[in-house]
């Protein structure tokens, strides 16, 4: 499972990554041929076999980034309609030029922007092991005995002697929940919290507003300044003293109604998304953690088990021939079908309301976008830096075999040019009002 992290970035250096070269720049016609180019390999050779799985998991790789940058461009059209911005722009790179141009206009005026993403996504454990026991041909390789850096995990049904972690959208949990918690009740949370917050200040949103020492963005009534001019009513720009209705930003009062996008500093009744865990007893969209076994584990159990659904997978290297190049395939294989939950994200725009409603309104699409990209980034490039001579040295490949190579290997280049549009896109962590 990929660890969890939580992201902060500005939507800025988000968005301007995403105006760097597309997939476009590559020619998709050899990329299109590289499966029914590798359909003469002998996969019983551990050298052929090996080919093969690098050759499935250049494509469906490629496939899943193209998925990606198309979620870009979809997310900063949709943000763009609600600007009143142009959306007839159907490349990520165009799409989200017209939202950059916008969000710079706002930082050079004073605006603030900070996105909030949890990350939590993993591989699927059953599609890596299925490829692992096809690629490694080798009837003498003891997973077990032959694995090293590491550790043999599988995917379980029944009971499992060591750490069970089961991964779904939504899943009932009574253990450490990797994601989000939901129905927690005046919990310590350490992450974000959506649902009300004990604390006599808050950094976030309050859709009941703030009573004293606001800053922010106000969806309602304004008392106080608006951008340093005295004001009784609407702001759209930076509301300084109280506000009575929807407010984004500091406030040193307590929110008295439904707390989202952002940290409590007191407890937490709601749902409470921490980056290194919770202790939860309610719905987990993610991974629910049972560190001390279970008699009942539905997931990838670090221990035995009596009831395998899958064959053993080491997690670090198989010390057996031609196994790391197998493995290291297969793992890329696997990110391709990432599953990646629901992630909770937070906006918290200081002084343009239109662009605080704009981007909290698609959020969640933006974090899903986000997640994906993070987590296709390294195993797309660990494929496209293959060489030929990784798969020569485990055994003759023949002129078939260097023929699916270079097909392989397009789909792979293809691959990466499409995913650095994204991964410059979620590369920014902070911009500063300027």
């Amino acid at each position: 499972m990929t660890k969890r992290t939580v992201l902060q970035h500005s939507l800025l250096g988000l968005v301007f990554g995403a105006t760097g070269v597309g997939a476009s720049a590559c020619s998709g016609t050899d990329a299109e041929g590289a499966a029914a180019g590798c359909g003469g390999l002998d996969t019983t050779v551990q050298a052929e076999a090996t080919l093969h799985a690098y050759s499935e998991a250049a494509v469906k790789l490629r496939d899943r980034a193209l998925e990606v940058e198309a979620r870009f461009a979809a997310v900063c059209n949709a943000m763009n309609a609600d600007l009143g911005l142009d959306t007839s722009n159907e490349s990520a790179e165009a799409a989200c030029g017209v939202l950059r141009a916008r969000i710079d206009a706002a930082a050079r005026a004073g605006v603030s922007v900070l996105v909030e993403v949890t990350f939590d996504c993993s591989a699927d454990i059953n599609a890596r092991a299925e490829c692992e026991a096809d690629c490694n041909v080798q009837a003498d390789c003891d997973v077990e005995a032959s694995c090293t850096g590491g550790e043999v995990v599988v995917e379980c049904a029944g009971e499992c002697s060591g750490r069970c972690d089961v991964t779904a959208p939504e899943v009932a949990c009574q253990g450490v929940c990797e994601g989000t918690c939901s129905g927690v009740v005046d919990v310590a949370c350490s992450g974000i919290c959506e649902g009300s917050c004990s604390a006599p200040q808050f950094e976030g949103t309050c859709d009941a507003g703030c009573s004293a020492g606001f800053s922010g963005t106000c969806d309602g009534t304004c008392e106080g300044t608006c951008d340093g001019s005295s004001v009784s009513g609407e702001c759209q720009g930076s509301c300084e003293g109280t506000c009575a209705g929807r407010a984004s930003g500091r406030c040193e009062a307590a929110c008295e109604g439904e707390f989202s996008s952002g940290r409590c500093e007191g407890e937490c009744t709601g749902s409470c998304s921490a980056s290194a865990g919770i202790d939860c007893d309610g719905t987990c969209q993610g991974s629910c953690v049972y560190n001390e076994g279970t008699a009942d584990c539905h997931g990838t159990c670090h221990g035995e088990c009596d009831a395998e659904v899958s064959p053993p997978v080491c997690t670090g290297e198989l010390d057996c021939e031609g196994s790391a190049e197998c493995s290291s395939s297969c793992q890329a294989e696997a990110s391709a079908e990432i599953d990646c939950p629901p992630p909770t994200a937070s906006v918290v725009v200081l002084g343009d309301l239109q662009l605080q409603q704009a981007l909290s309104a698609h959020a969640q699409a933006w974090g899903e976008a986000v997640n994906l990209t993070l987590a296709l980034r390294d195993p797309i490039a660990a494929v496209a830096s293959k060489t030929l001579a990784a798969f020569e040295a485990i055994g003759e490949v023949g002129v078939a075999g260097a023929a699916c190579f270079a097909s392989s290997l397009s789909a792979a280049a293809e691959a990466e040019a499409s995913i650095s549009v994204s991964v410059e896109a979620s590369a920014s962590l902070s911009a500063e009002a300027g």
